[in-house]
């Protein structure tokens, strides 16, 4: 029997290879299918908070926009980086830096007396300009130089894009009216509502301390849910906060303000009214941000190089990167990088391959679809909890060490400048 067995494999040789090779695959699109799902988790949440937080300063309507604009940047950096990039396990998504160099140009802009329209065909041009810089880096080959850029310069970079964050987010928690700036929301207490504080403190708890408690679910998923829970459970004493239009502690309907062809068709009408110096005014926040998009980018793919024992090639995964966040851009979503947190979760899930990123830019649609109406009642202030921390982990601390030296007093110099 063991012979006609050892002569049945050896007269099939092709059906053992496909045995051999489905034995081989299953495993893996296991691993990259929960991966994907779990970095979903991670990176929706955040996505939606950051888009909330750029497109705030054109008015109450446009909170919606920017949640959908979080949605459509992690379905499509989901699917085009991954396809396009060499780097297993990663993913890409909207991230901190993207929020706060697009969040704070919005204000500039309106400040400046720019209408609403003009600002979001503006902010999607930078989204554009970035990733056409980040092909080029990758063209030319800058890819190997950026990863050793100066540690004082990144240093500087990640705390500065944390305290943009943080200032960016405390009106949110207390609840002022959209449009006053750090300083104003905190000299004015008696426009503060303390239904969102209470949100957006619970909210922060829960996301420092879940890892604590438990590993299983991200710490984002419990954090949003229970800002949820506790919103909820003030409802019960006031009926107010149940109601959904006109409430500005909550993202709102996605078609608030009219639906998102609209916007975008008011978009390319604002084509029109662009001026030569408000062209210029976009290269320097467009480079920037795709300075910062790399580093993020690389930064994680050396992380993971690191974890995993292998080597990813720079200069592919920027192109893949600018390539994605021109798709972004073009169909109104936020331009992103390839980001640490939910990247470890997808590791850590058990992903192998690039598909884990597909399954999460698919996954994402999905769930925003099927939830749309969830997601206009997640209150601000949870989403601002959440960012709040997200900004200061993002403050580097080691460089206060340098202090300590006078041979490295001046990398703190650079640091704190930056």
């Amino acid at each position: 029997m063991d012979e006609n067995h050892a002569q049945t494999k050896h007269k099939s040789p092709s059906g053992r290879t496909k045995m051999i090779s489905l034995s081989r695959l299953s495993p893996n699109l296991v691993g990259d299918f929960w991966g994907g799902l779990a970095a979903m988790l991670v990176a929706l949440p955040s996505a939606i908070a950051f888009g909330v937080t750029i497109y705030s300063p054109l008015g109450g309507a446009y909170a919606a926009y920017g949640a959908l604009a979080g949605i459509l940047g992690v379905t499509a950096l989901g699917l085009v980086a991954p396809a396009l990039g060499g780097t297993q396990r990663l993913i890409t998504a909207p991230c901190a830096p993207a929020a706060a160099v697009l969040s704070a140009f919005a204000v500039e802009f309106m400040q400046g007396g720019a209408t609403p329209q003009s600002v979001l065909f503006l902010l999607m041009a930078i989204g554009l300009l970035s990733g056409v810089f980040q092909v080029l880096y990758g063209t030319v080959g800058l890819g190997r130089l950026i990863k050793y850029m100066p540690y004082p310069v990144v240093s500087g970079y990640l705390t500065g894009v944390g305290l943009i964050i943080i200032g960016s987010q405390v009106p949110k928690l207390l609840g002022v009216p959209n449009g006053l700036g750090f300083w104003q929301a905190l000299l004015t207490p008696d426009l503060w509502q303390w239904q969102g504080i209470v949100v957006g403190l619970v909210t922060a708890a829960v996301m420092v301390g879940a890892a604590r408690v438990t590993e299983v679910v991200p710490a984002v998923i419990l954090a949003l849910g229970a800002g949820v829970l506790a919103y909820f459970g003030l409802g019960l004493l006031d009926a107010s906060l149940l109601t959904l239009e006109g409430n500005r502690l909550v993202v709102g309907p996605m078609n608030a303000g009219g639906s998102f062809s609209e916007a975008f068709a008011g978009r390319i009408e604002s084509m029109k009214s662009l001026d030569l110096t408000q062209l210029k005014s976009l290269l320097v926040p467009a480079l920037t941000l795709s300075v910062l998009l790399s580093i993020d980018t690389l930064k994680t793919c050396v992380v993971l190089d690191a974890m995993t024992r292998t080597r990813h090639n720079s200069n592919r995964e920027l192109i893949a990167q600018g390539c994605a966040n021109l798709c972004s851009s073009v169909v109104g979503g936020m331009p992103g990088a390839g980001t640490m947190g939910a990247t470890l979760v997808n590791l850590s899930s058990g992903a192998t391959t690039r598909a884990s990123g597909l399954v999460e830019g698919i996954s994402a649609l999905i769930f925003a679809l099927i939830l749309s109406s969830f997601i206009a009642w997640i209150p601000v202030a949870t989403l601002a909890g959440i960012l709040i921390v997200v900004g200061l982990r993002m403050i580097d601390r080691e460089p206060l060490r340098f202090i300590q030296s006078p041979a490295t007093v001046f990398d703190f110099g650079v640091v704190v400048t930056v």
